[in-house]
């Protein structure tokens, strides 16, 4: 980007160029050439402009699929086999969205994220998440994710589905000192794929049905997205 704007800027301000443009050189017949020379300068300029700034979007693409695609619970997500599915986003009931929901032979599970230390922290044993006016108390992150677990099985087994589905629920985080309970797990994001090949499977689960899960947790995401759009 900046080869072509100094390109450009020499051919057009310099005196060099403005003396071959206006003729300087006519007596020796060089005046076409000089004109060759001079549109050259701007179209080499603008090519390398244009391909400067090219350059430029993919490097900003790139650092920010790093940022957002490559974290070690995108990682281990993406490495899940082809019959778990993986939708970001659901929003069951007109609620909050569920960050994380998995659906595979075992039914769905819910995988919940511990944000990190600069939006939520642990002080004397309660947790406080940043808002805008500071610091303040909040949901142990556990519990939130057990929540949403129970949200999304209420929003599955009591709509328009002819079966049940179990639901499971995880909390990946890095932090050892966090117990696990009876209704959420507590994993790291390395094993979220053994944790997903060990939940049982469910029989009643056949391939039809859990087609209909994944639209229906997909059309979930799509209806947030256009209520979000009005």
């Amino acid at each position: 980007m900046a080869a072509g704007l100094g390109l450009a800027f020499l051919t057009v301000e310099t005196p060099l160029a403005a003396r071959l443009v206006t003729g300087g050189l006519a007596g020796s017949g060089q005046l076409p050439y000089a004109a060759f020379l001079w549109v050259l300068g701007l179209v080499a300029g603008a090519a390398m402009l244009v391909a400067g700034t090219e350059r430029m979007a993919v490097i900003v693409a790139s650092l920010r699929s790093a940022r957002t695609g490559g974290s070690p619970v995108a990682l281990a997500l993406a490495a899940l086999p082809p019959d778990a599915v993986v939708v970001r986003g659901v929003v069951p009931q007109d609620g909050r969205p569920v960050r994380t929901v998995v659906i595979g032979q075992f039914g769905a599970a819910v995988v919940g994220e511990l944000d990190p230390p600069d939006r939520l922290r642990r002080v004397d044993g309660s947790w406080q998440a940043r808002t805008r006016d500071g610091w303040a108390p909040t949901e142990h992150p556990l519990d939130q994710t057990a929540r949403d677990a129970e949200r999304v099985r209420h929003w599955l087994n009591h709509g328009e589905l002819d079966f049940v589905v179990r639901v499971y629920a995880a909390l990946v985080t890095s932090d050892v000192t966090i117990p696990r309970s009876p209704l959420c797990a507590v994993i790291t994001a390395e094993q979220i794929p053994d944790w997903i090949e060990a939940l049982p499977r469910q029989r009643s689960l056949n391939d039809g049905r859990r087609h209909v899960l994944v639209a229906r947790a997909r059309s979930a995401v799509a209806l947030s997205g256009r209520r979000q759009g009005a």
